[in-house]
This record gives C-alpha cells, sequence and structure tokens, in this order.
C-alpha cells in the first residue's frame, strides 16, 4: 500500500499526543474522562491531521509535533499546579511582567514534575526524529499549504462556538491547550486586570451533613405564580409556601445573563466582574472547599460538561452529564438523587435544563398544559415542570432524611416580550429583564432568618458556602453589586448596583 507508513506516522505522531493523558489520570483523577463521543471525535482529527502533516517535509512534521506535544505538557503543569485547565483569560496575563515572575516562582513547587516532563518530551521527540528516517514516507509539495490552511481556518469555528472548545476535561490536553491559545488571541484585547484584595476563606465547622444545589435554567420569578404572576403554573410550590414554614422563596438577581459566567461566578463567590484572580487560585471554588471539608460530592447535570463550568465540576468525585442520561428530561436528575447514599456527609448540585429555550424541548408532554397560550405558554410549561421538579426534591428529602438545607437559584432569568422587558426576548443582554430570577430554601432543621426583601447569586453563594462549613471575607466589598455581561472576565461589560428592587444602577460598562 502506497500511504502505509503515512499512515503509521499519522497513528505513531496520534499516540505522543494523547497517550500522556491516560498516564495522567493515574496521578491526577479526572484529568482526562474517556467518553465514546468526544475521544471519537478528537481522535478521528487528530489522525487525519497528522496524516496531512505526514506528506510535508520532516523537519517541518517534527517541529510540528513538537509545538502539540509541547501543548500537552503546558496542559499537564498546569493541572500539577493549580488542578484545572489553562483558561484563555490566563493568556493576557502574560502580558503583565510581574505575573510572568509569579508563574515562574510558582513553579518551583512543581520544579521536579516540569524537570521531568520537559525531558521525556525531548527525549520523545528525538527518538520520533530518528525513527522517522526509518519510515519511508511519501512526501507532497502542497501538503504544508494543507496543514497550514486548516491551522488557519480552524479559529473560525472556535469563534464560532467558543463554549465547546474551551477547555475541560473531556478533551485531550493538546487540544484544550491549543484552543486556549486560539481564544485567547481572538480575543487579546479584551481581558481588563485589576488588583484586589484577595479574599480569606476561613474553615469555621464541618458544615451541614446534607446540602443540595440545585441551579436552574433561564427561570424568571416574575412569571411564577409563587411570586404573583396570574398564570397558576407553580401550584406545588404554592402549597409548600402556604402549609409549611420551612420553605422560603425570597426574589433574587442574577450574577450574569450567560449561562457559563453566572453558574461559574456563583460557585467561585465571585462579586467583581475582572476578580480573576479566583479562577486562577480556586481557593473560594465552593466544590473544592466541598470537597477537602470531607464532604462526598456529586455533580449531576442534563446540561453539558464544556466551558468554564468544568473548571467547578472537576472537583466533585461524582459526574454525570445530559450524554450520560441519554439527553432525557431533568426528573432523570431525580432518580439519581435517590441511588445517593445520604449516611455520609453529602453535598449534592442539580443542573436542570428546563426552562432552556426551545422551551417545550425539555419538558415531558404530560406538563405541556399551557400550549394554547403560545411561545409564552410553552415557557410556561417550564416553569410548571421545575414546580414538580424541586417540589419533587424537597418532598423526597422531607419524607427520608434529617438534618440537610436545600438551595435552588436560576443561572438567570428569561424575557417574553412584554411591555416591562421593552419587548425583549430571550437572555444574553446587559439588561434587568434577564436577571431576575428565583431564590428558594428549604431545610428541616437548619432555618435562616432572610430579611432582606431582595437577594442575589453573590449572597447565595456565600449562605451555600457558609452552610459547607466555611465563611468568605471578601475585603472589596462596599455595599454594592454586579451583573456580568456574557463573559466572566468582564469583557462583555457589567451593571454595578445597590440592592434593592427595582435595582439601584449606579454604573453601566459595556
Amino acid at each position: 500500500m502506497k500511504y502505509l507508513n503515512n499512515f503509521v506516522f499519522a497513528f505513531i505522531a496520534t499516540s505522543i499526543l494523547i497517550i500522556p493523558d491516560f498516564i495522567m489520570n493515574f496521578f491526577f483523577k479526572d484529568f482526562y474522562v474517556f467518553t465514546w463521543y468526544r475521544f471519537s471525535r478528537e481522535f478521528i482529527a487528530t489522525v487525519l491531521i497528522m496524516f496531512i502533516l505526514s506528506f510535508t517535509p520532516k523537519k517541518f512534521s517534527i517541529i510540528m509535533i513538537a509545538i502539540f506535544s509541547l501543548f500537552a505538557v503546558i496542559s499537564i503543569i498546569h493541572f500539577d499546579y493549580f488542578h484545572t485547565y489553562l483558561m484563555p483569560y490566563e493568556v493576557g496575563i502574560l502580558k503583565n511582567f510581574d505575573d510572568v515572575k509569579d508563574i515562574f516562582y510558582s513553579l518551583e513547587d512543581i520544579l521536579y514534575s516540569v524537570i521531568f516532563l520537559f525531558i521525556a518530551w525531548i527525549f520523545v521527540i528525538v527518538v520520533l526524529y530518528k525513527s522517522l528516517s526509518k519510515l519511508k514516507l511519501v512526501y507532497n509539495k502542497n501538503a504544508i499549504i494543507l496543514f497550514l490552511l486548516a491551522l488557519i481556518i480552524y479559529p473560525y469555528f472556535i469563534h464560532k462556538k467558543e463554549n465547546i472548545y474551551l477547555a475541560n476535561f473531556t478533551h485531550f490536553s493538546y487540544f484544550n491547550t491549543m484552543n486556549t491559545l486560539y481564544l485567547a488571541l481572538l480575543k487579546s484585547d479584551q481581558t481588563i486586570h485589576k488588583n484586589y484584595k484577595p479574599y480569606i476563606v476561613k474553615k469555621v465547622d464541618s458544615g451541614k451533613p446534607i446540602v443540595i444545589m440545585i441551579m436552574g435554567e433561564s427561570l424568571n420569578y416574575k412569571r411564577m405564580h409563587l411570586f404573583g404572576w396570574d398564570i397558576n403554573n407553580t401550584p406545588r410550590l404554592d402549597r409548600l409556601a402556604k402549609n409549611d414554614k420551612n420553605f422560603i422563596y425570597k426574589k433574587a438577581i442574577s450574577s450574569s445573563v450567560r449561562t457559563i459566567c453566572s453558574v461559574t461566578t456563583f460557585f467561585y463567590n465571585k462579586r467583581e466582574p475582572y476578580n480573576m484572580d479566583l479562577l486562577m487560585k480556586n481557593n473560594t471554588n465552593i466544590m473544592k472547599l466541598a470537597d477537602e471539608n470531607g464532604y462526598n460530592t456529586y455533580w449531576l447535570s442534563m446540561q453539558s460538561d464544556v466551558s468554564l463550568m468544568s473548571k467547578v465540576m472537576q472537583f466533585a468525585q461524582h459526574k454525570k452529564f445530559e450524554w450520560q442520561f441519554k439527553r432525557e428530561y431533568d426528573d432523570e436528575l431525580l432518580k439519581e438523587l435517590k441511588k445517593i447514599d445520604f449516611n455520609k456527609k453529602t453535598f449534592v448540585v442539580l443542573h436542570i435544563k428546563a426552562v432552556h429555550s426551545p422551551y417545550n424541548k425539555y419538558v415531558p408532554k404530560k406538563f405541556q398544559i399551557f400550549n394554547s397560550l403560545g411561545e409564552r405558554g410553552d415557557y410556561y410549561n417550564g416553569v410548571y415542570y421545575n414546580d414538580f421538579f424541586i417540589s419533587s426534591v424537597i418532598n423526597y428529602m422531607k419524607k427520608n432524611f434529617h438534618n440537610y438545607v436545600i438551595y435552588f437559584v436560576s443561572d438567570h432569568g428569561e424575557m417574553l416580550g412584554f411591555k416591562s422587558e421593552q419587548g425583549r426576548y430571550g437572555h444574553s443582554q446587559l439588561v434587568w429583564g434577564d436577571t431576575f430570577v428565583p431564590f428558594l430554601y428549604y431545610s428541616d432543621k437548619y432555618h435562616k432568618k432572610l430579611n432582606k426583601k431582595v437577594y442575589n447569586h453573590y449572597l447565595v453563594s456565600k449562605m451555600l458556602t457558609r452552610d459547607l462549613g466555611y465563611k468568605i471575607i471578601n475585603p472589596n466589598e462596599n455595599g454594592t453589586y454586579y451583573v456580568n455581561g456574557v463573559n466572566i472576565n468582564g469583557s462583555a461589560g457589567y451593571m454595578q448596583y445597590k440592592l434593592e428592587l427595582p435595582p439601584k444602577l449606579i454604573k453601566k460598562v459595556q
């Protein structure tokens, strides 16, 4: 076969790039999580690009494999120190000389690992270079053009679907670093770095025995009967509010207008839009703190494992996502919840999908009772399904367990084109209409005095962290709060406000 040796080269090069990920799993739990879907796509793509590379001149192909494998080394080193993956906003700090010095000082803590990895990298490249001379490869003068063209075109796809390509534990490590560098280049001037006083994290006790956090999707308290809306879409929560003094419901404001930004901000106790040190240092990461305080930790989600949220969920001991639930409905999470042994100290995050648009897609037929009201009716169906899900979690815990706390807050709100929303629909717009979310709290024992008329993500996340045994002290607080735009680093603008209804806008940056 004429191209047999080229195929051999492609598989050898692919092995050099991906085998380190499987080896690292022996040292770091869940460094790489194997999924057939993601693995098959990235493996085939890697083999194909290496096959194209095999037709280029020998020196060029070796240099490119050296660069790609160096990406894997960088990802491993970053994970070894931070226990997270390299993200685009971290690349931005390389513009600051003091930050670069801090990076090199940090490497001293893992110096032996760094030295070993670089020696191994050099050794592999040298062996590959010598081995390549023994393979009689077919060369093509146009191959280098095709290869470089692929590298040039590829960022276009990343730019269109950034969330999919952000670093996370189901991507190959070389792929993570490559995508991060591409995204950092595409958004090179957007990150603003400011110096903030570091948050203080104090461990105060062992935490509550059972803590459940339900993260909702696109749920606007203004469209819930529980909060006075005229559509009867929350009958079960209405009954809880009427008959059970342990059930508390409050109006709240989200930390962002986009899921990945708001969820990550919430689970990092992050107040200031530009304060990216929190994501790099991880000391305020709620899932990480729960893990360190001896909790059996779960992240059960009907949403994706991609993007910035992977920085939170990677610290969970047990993880399950929409593709593992075969993209069924949210009540699959209820079935999973019932499998958990709550005799141990346990922290569970349930990340639900309804009322994500298109609204009826994530709602079982039997809950679609408002279809006659059109698109708004589809949304109310989702609210009705949320009502079932949240009340089911509460009732299950009431019936079977003691000494637990349950939180619910939505990632952001949703607009349905009402006059009060200036005719806008959806979310991801930096306006108040898609920031209004419900905050629900239930406990059989640990009753809270929630005296404020309105709360926000930041206050709720600090409460949740306290129930897990830690107190967060933020010396930057001054009585104001923020709603971030669609980017976690503040580059898409923010609103600064005082906590009241309606929120008192102090400053809006776009």
